[in-house]
């Protein structure tokens, strides 16, 4: 038998390895860094750029011969090439080497026309600005004139050795830019999430609005405006996403993400369609209680319907209806959530709570309809075209 020691009581007790205290730190400030930069694309773009033109800097000076003398032309190309995916650096890449030696073409041409200095510059402005439009050259087309003019004025002196380190150490640039994408390539899938976000917000906030417009006819009818930039906002950035996960080494990692992020985006791209739709009835009956009121010291603007007095108590049932279905339709937009593993069983669930509120008031708003129906004498009904737009976010 092995005989132990018994500890004295001073002797410390073993405690746990620091190390594997700090693991968890390190671990919880890398996750918080990520959240951090994954929601501020621009961050990430800025310390890849700065990356691949320091890279592309120190990698030049290593270069003898005549373009150790213009060394600051491949940081250039690497700040021209860098952009948000990798797709687009190198296609940006391309551009701009085109655009540069378009410019330095038509610098040497104008120069061998050997016009008067002003001349020779105008020339060299007009014909590089016209070029610049070319679709082939993209956003990059402003290089054509900017090329064109620093061939014409700083390269005349050596014009080989200037153009050939100007069109060389450019294209370095962008392919040390190309090279930094691949091995870092963007992803943004969060600022995507975000945007949704706020398109799902602005459209829910668009039908309370209309809600309370309904009920109040002192109320505005809201502006479609916000709700529209928000949709544009959210499609551009889901566009992105879609681009960058193109040639991304890393978006397979990401997959089941992706295909959320499009059906999330989807779905609350059709329900914005529904808001506008919801708005446009409701912005007609609007317009057409106002033209058919009576004078404005006996006007009563009835937005369901274009009341007789006889008929008060029913068109202010379908008056309230109406009101009442558009916000159980909020209450449905504000609960869509992307679907898949990440989504909680509790987001579901209210997605089924708010679809089947929303079916019940529109069942409601039918009742009164048809109801006062047979008093209603024609009048306009935007009650019948907020069933009518709203349905779909039943069927989506």
């Amino acid at each position: 038998m092995i005989s132990r020691t018994p500890r004295t009581a001073l002797e410390p007790e073993p405690g746990p390895d620091p190390s594997a205290r700090r693991l968890p730190r390190f671990r919880a400030a890398g996750t918080a860094t990520s959240r951090f930069l994954a929601a501020r694309p621009w961050l990430t773009r800025a310390v890849r750029t700065t990356g691949a033109a320091v890279i592309a800097w120190v990698l030049v000076r290593l270069v003898p011969g005549p373009w150790s003398d213009y060394p600051y032309y491949a940081p250039l190309g690497a700040v021209i090439a860098t952009s948000v995916t990798v797709r687009g650096t190198t296609r940006r890449s391309v551009q701009a080497t085109l655009a540069i030696a378009l410019g330095a073409v038509v610098a040497r041409a104008t120069d061998a026309l050997d016009l008067p200095g002003v001349a020779g510059l105008a020339l060299v402005v007009l014909v590089g600005v016209l070029l610049s439009g070319w679709r082939l050259l993209g956003d990059m087309g402003s290089w054509v004139p900017t090329a064109a003019l620093f061939v014409l004025i700083i390269g005349n002196a050596d014009p080989v050795g200037y153009i050939s380190a100007y069109v060389g150490l450019t294209l370095f640039g962008a392919l040390v830019g190309v090279a930094v994408n691949l091995v870092v390539p963007p992803l943004p899938l969060t600022p995507a999430e975000r945007s949704l976000d706020r398109l799902r917000a602005a459209a829910s906030d668009h039908l309370d609005a209309l809600a309370a417009a309904v009920r109040d006819d002192d109320a505005p009818v809201p502006p479609d405006r916000p709700l529209r930039s928000a949709r544009a906002a959210a499609g551009a950035a889901v566009a992105d996403a879609q681009e960058a996960a193109r040639g991304n080494w890393t978006a397979r990692h990401y997959r089941s993400w992706r295909q959320r992020q499009d059906r999330h985006a989807a779905s609350l791209d059709a329900a914005a369609v529904v808001v506008l739709d919801v708005r446009r009835a409701v912005a007609t009956a609007r317009t057409v209680a106002d033209a058919g009121a009576t004078p404005p010291e006996e006007r009563a603007v009835h937005v369901p319907i274009l009341a007789r007095a006889g008929d008060q108590e029913r068109a202010d049932a379908v008056r309230e209806g109406t009101a009442r279905a558009i916000e159980a339709g909020a209450a449905l937009v504000r609960a869509l959530r992307p679907d898949g593993p990440g989504a909680g069983t509790e987001d579901a669930d209210d997605a089924d709570h708010a679809a089947a509120e929303l079916a019940q008031a529109l069942d409601d708003l039918q009742e009164a309809v048809a109801a006062d129906r047979g008093t209603a004498a024609g009048a306009t009904r935007p009650a019948d075209g907020v069933v009518v737009a709203l349905t779909p976010l039943l069927t989506g």
